[in-house]
Order: structure tokens, then sequence, then C-alpha cells
């Protein structure tokens, strides 16, 4: 009786153990540098942009709209204005914090204000037609842009 109470005891302990074919922690670490380079590259928001739709609809102003970007500063140019952001990306989310712009005499147009509060609330930077254009969304809008 003793055997089968030790036998059984041992059959549990062995039922709750680890796997023996279980990898070691060493190649889990392999596994995700692998999964990390097997992402497809996002391209950067850096170069020159024309603004094409701000939430699915054109800008209603007679003066393009166009976008300036550099490393860390997005720029929107729209006749004598220039609203900028500071900016940062890490692949398809992004980050805007207001800087210091150029204001014109006149009032800002609709399509500015759209694309003002757009920017300044985005998270999301969507690419397609190979990084030539992009969708910057968030909670203040969209507004689509095609590379020049």
């Amino acid at each position: 009786m003793k055997r089968i109470l030790l036998s059984m005891a041992a059959l549990s302990l062995a039922a709750c153990s680890q796997p023996a074919e279980q990898q070691p922690a060493a190649n889990n670490a392999a596994v995700a540098e692998t999964n990390e380079t097997a992402q497809a590259p996002i391209p950067s928001l850096e170069g020159k942009w024309v603004v094409e739709q701000a939430n699915s609809k054109a800008p209603d102003q007679l003066w393009p709209m166009t976008a300036e970007v550099t490393k860390d500063r997005f720029t929107i140019v729209s006749e004598c204005r220039k609203m900028s952001w500071t900016f940062k990306q890490d692949r398809n989310f992004v980050q805007f914090t207001p800087a210091a712009g150029v204001e014109c005499a006149r009032v800002r147009s609709p399509a500015e204000n759209l694309a003002n509060a757009t920017v300044k609330l985005a998270n999301t930077a969507v690419f397609s037609d190979e990084g030539r254009t992009v969708q910057i969304s968030g909670s203040g809008g969209t507004i689509s842009m095609t590379r020049r």
C-alpha cells in the first residue's frame, strides 16, 4: 500500500513539473529578436508633403496647405502661416507637442483650425503606397498627405 501511495505521489509531482523539451531562456531571446527583425519597416515622416484631405474632404481654402517634416519638427505651411510642432515617431505611433510658429494678420481658416486640432491630438501615422501617402489621426480627426 505504501508503494502505491509513493508511486502516486511521484506521478503527481512528475505531472506538475515542466516538460523536458522546454527551450532554455536564451532561445526565447533569439525568438523575440527574430520576431522584431521580421516586422516590416515603417517609413519616416521626414520630407515634404501636400495636405490632400482633412477628415476625408479637400481643405476648403484658396491656397495650398503643405507640410515640411524634419527629424524632430513637423510644420504645416498655409499661405503666410506656419503651424509647428515638435514630434516623436515610433513606428506607427506619433506624438506632437506645439512649438513656436508664424502667424498672419488674417484669422485662421477652418481648414487650418482643423489641421491644428488634428495634429495636436494625433497619435497614429498610417503609411500606404510604399510610404508616399500617410494618414495622421487621433481624437482630433484625420489628415491625409502625399509626398511632394
